[in-house]
């Protein structure tokens, strides 16, 4: 690695955030972090890593705070899964963008930034393209319609650029972040010393500078923050990858 993403390279490294508590689920997350948990008899984080894998992605970060070891013990340095993987461990809560920037010596000049908890069916290379080409951009973001946005808050969109982002007050069809995202290394020096957060503190503050694209992506979506989502993926994420694969695959 020389840490360099030449110009008409496509990204290959990917840092998925893995540091989570998991209260909401309760007592599942006690002794197993969020993204370990079983779905269909593999963690969770297995079918991201599959995912990633398949879009070209080499190199992978798990930035972890919360029983870290148990990600260590599993994946290793990701040989038996066919991809590099690292470990950054925060050792006190550093949040999305404080985790980020723990592991920034060990950046490419673009990556992708995904949560450990979310399978977004989005185009990662059309993603990285499209940060490339626009080189005063310093991040884009995929985003998702969905029909109810009052859970997750609301991006507002104009042409290609991020325009703002609205609190989880709303209601209603529009889109939001998936939790997927490509930035340039140079944007992870705009954020604060300490625990902080991509969401509120660099966002924002690209979205004011109209340096954050936002491209919208329809494909499957699914996160596990709730118990009522990790049974649906324990219900359908199995056949969704299944079906997945196939269509990736030549």
């Amino acid at each position: 690695m020389d840490g360099v993403n030449h110009r008409d390279e496509p990204v290959r490294q990917a840092l998925v955030l893995v540091g989570g508590r998991g209260t909401r689920l309760g007592a599942l997350t006690d002794e197993t972090p969020k993204p370990m948990l079983d779905v269909a008899g593999r963690p969770f984080l297995e079918y991201q890593l599959d995912f990633l894998r398949l879009a070209g992605i080499e190199e992978i970060i798990f930035c972890s705070g919360y029983l870290a070891e148990t990600l260590q013990c599993h994946f290793g340095d990701g040989e038996r899964f066919g991809v590099r993987i690292r470990h950054s461990i925060e050792r006190e809560p550093a949040g999305t963008g404080g985790a980020v920037k723990l592991a920034a010596a060990q950046l490419q000049e673009l990556f992708f930034v995904l949560n450990g908890d979310t399978i977004f069916e989005a185009d990662l290379p059309r993603l990285g393209a499209a940060l490339r080409e626009n080189p005063a951009a310093a991040g884009a973001v995929a985003l998702r319609e969905i029909a109810e946005v009052g859970r997750f808050g609301q991006v507002c969109l104009e042409g290609d650029r991020v325009a703002g982002f609205a609190e989880k007050s709303g209601t209603g069809r529009g889109l939001i972040n998936g939790g997927v995202y490509c930035l340039r290394r140079e944007a992870v020096q705009l954020l604060p010393t300490g625990p902080s957060s991509l969401e509120r503190d660099l966002f924002p503050v690209l979205a004011q500078q109209h340096r954050l694209l936002g491209l919208p992506f329809t494909g499957y979506f699914l996160d596990i923050g709730l118990p009522e989502t990790l049974a649906q993926a324990r219900t359908e994420l199995p056949a969704w990858f299944a079906e997945y694969t196939r269509r990736i695959l030549p």
